[in-house]
């Protein structure tokens, strides 16, 4: 196989004990097919290989070498802990649960506990106190009549590790949590951990105290789960050395350069992305195509416009989209509290209220539902059953559709990005980072990454480009 010069540099890269490296691999740039070339080139040493998700980490027990154990960090912590769970094991836990198991009467109390508790799981902290209460809990509640969800999330979480309380169910992230909290020792000589700006601190913890060789891998401007608990680890430790993949073998040149000109103006990233599979087009796709969305409303919004005339497929399942909480939120604007489903919805007194707080907590998701229901108010509950009634598998769709966090991790031939991503200029001046969230520029750089052909760009974008390309000196 043929390397670029900067896979063979990290390929005959001469480690050290104890060495912290990073490889900042940009995407589509092939990070895991140097891995596995890194480690056949080190046939004596034992290695093992932290994959992100289940998926990942069979698809690299089958690429890598036999002296490679892949792994997924729950896969690690399930032997000592998780199995000892099995007969209370779930993949979640809901805020119901948790009124019944510590007698709450507020749905919202419940609701903060259970955030309490998750922000302790997915930390490196050894003890849960009062900063994992999330910000929003002292927004809602005043200071005087505020719960103690500190003593509540602690209450929660000793049910939750009693293995003969079946009040509160364990969670993955739980035994997780006890694992990192017992200090496990790891027999191995390096340990690669991919996606490593995607990762949790406490995954992040367990990996970083062996004090082996560890290889961190991944793109710090793929980090899109903060939301989830995720800290971009790549930007938080130091290593010994940073090496760059900033070779694509996905897309052509004028991604690339798209790409480049989100990073440089609002990530202040230095290094170039080069694109090699030709140049590739920017402009209308046609045929069959797959489109991106910031959120689940607006490509609720782009389905009903197709839904009509073509066979339309919703990658990772149409069930995983959440419509449902569009005809709660309808029920909610049309004053039917006693049809709502979703606890969570049905706890606001009326619609204004709901759209107040989205807007107050910059809840993208939430305040995109408002605008497909402001838009198309009585027609929700028929255009959700005829969207979800007509969806067909993907592999026979005409027009694909997935959100920007979906589609993570894939790629297609042809993508055209819908309208909904983050403002890149406001009044004629680019968008302040200060203002939006560095995730939100992540997620149009992880949208406009997926492409292999062509790229149908959103307005927003174009706008965007039009201003640089008039700024002196870029003509």
């Amino acid at each position: 196989m043929k390397f670029t010069p900067a896979q063979q540099t990290i390929i005959s890269h001469p480690i050290q004990p104890h060495e912290v490296v990073k490889v900042h691999a940009f995407a589509g740039t092939g990070k895991t097919s140097t891995l596995i070339y890194f480690s056949q080139a080190r046939l004596k040493m034992r290695f093992l290989y932290v994959a992100f998700n289940k998926s990942v980490q069979l698809e690299a027990a089958g690429k890598f070498p036999s002296h490679v154990i892949c792994k997924t960090a729950h896969s690690l912590a399930w032997r000592g802990f998780g199995s000892r769970f099995k007969h209370k094991l779930e993949f979640g836990l809901k805020a119901n649960t948790v009124m019944d198991a510590l007698e709450l009467e507020e749905y919202e109390a419940a609701k903060f506990t259970l955030e309490t508790l998750h922000r302790f799981l997915v930390s490196a902290d050894p003890t849960l106190y009062s900063a994992h209460v999330p910000p929003l809990a002292r927004l809602h509640y005043p200071p005087e009549n505020m719960p103690d969800f500190v003593s509540s999330a602690r209450t929660l979480w000793a049910k939750m590790t009693n293995e003969l309380d079946k009040s509160v169910p364990m969670i993955h992230d739980g035994y997780l949590k006890m694992y990192q909290l017992s200090k496990p020792r790891l027999n191995f000589d390096c340990i690669l951990l991919d996606e490593a700006q995607d990762i949790s601190p406490v995954i992040a913890d367990i990996v970083l105290s062996q004090g082996c060789v560890t290889i961190l891998v991944g793109d710090p401007h793929q980090a899109i789960y903060g939301w989830r608990g995720a800290q971009d680890t790549m930007q938080k430790v130091d290593a010994t050395t940073t090496l760059y993949l900033a070779h694509s073998f996905r897309f052509g040149k004028n991604v690339a350069s798209l790409a480049n000109k989100i990073l440089h103006t609002f990530k202040g990233e230095k290094e170039q992305l080069f694109g090699l599979n030709g140049s590739g087009k920017l402009g209308r796709v046609k045929g069959q195509y797959t489109i991106l969305a910031r959120t689940n409303g607006a490509l609720f919004s782009e389905a009903a416009e197709l839904i009509k005339n073509y066979k339309l497929g919703f990658i990772g399942g149409i069930h995983s989209y959440q419509f449902g909480l569009l005809v709660d939120t309808y029920h909610l604007f049309n004053n039917q509290h006693e049809k709502i489903q979703d606890s969570y919805i049905r706890g606001f007194p009326n619609y204004p209220q709901l759209k107040k707080f989205a807007e107050e907590v910059e809840d993208f998701e939430l305040m995109s539902r408002c605008r497909i229901v402001d838009k198309f108010e009585q027609s929700i509950p028929s255009l959700v059953n005829e969207i979800i009634d007509k969806a067909v598998d993907p592999k026979h769709a005409q027009i694909c559709l997935s959100t920007a966090h979906k589609s993570k991790g894939l790629e297609f031939d042809k993508v055209k990005l819908s309208n909904d991503f983050t403002k890149l200029l406001e009044d004629e001046k680019l968008i302040s980072t200060d203002k939006t969230n560095s995730e939100e520029f992540n997620l149009v750089y992880v949208a406009v990454t997926r492409v292999r052909e062509s790229l149908e760009i959103n307005d927003r974008l174009k706008v965007f480009i039009d201003w640089l390309d008039s700024q002196p000196g870029n003509n």
